[in-house]
């Protein structure tokens, strides 16, 4: 099953515990998977499902690395608590990666 394989890619990669993975898990809060570390999970779904990385806004959902957490970062997470408009990134889920792996792209993110 497509759900199994991402979520032991995930698992693998990240050095994290099957059990903490779930569907509605965001990448960037509730995993801490950004930057280099997320796109090393999608190379892994490429080579595992073939999936077509172009339509991929990567900057929309993760930093690039190294991220600078400047002073604007830290007034942002203070006043709204949340990593994702701290960042100004949007929510990626583990569900979007294994619809992604589904479908064989990201277009439906787009």
């Amino acid at each position: 099953m497509i759900i199994d394989k991402v979520v032991e890619i995930i698992s693998q990669e990240m050095n994290l515990p099957i059990e903490s993975i779930s569907m509605d898990s965001t990448f960037l809060v509730d995993l801490n998977i950004d930057g280099d570390d997320a796109w090393e999970v999608f190379e892994r779904c490429y080579e595992q499902f073939n999936l077509d990385l172009c339509n991929l806004k990567f900057t929309d959902y993760f930093s690039s690395e190294p991220c600078y957490k400047g002073a604007f970062y830290m007034f942002r997470k203070l006043k709204l608590k949340d990593e994702h408009l701290a960042r100004k990134k949007e929510r990626f889920t583990v569900a979007d990666l294994v619809n992604a792996c589904e479908q064989g792209d990201f277009e439906k993110l787009v």
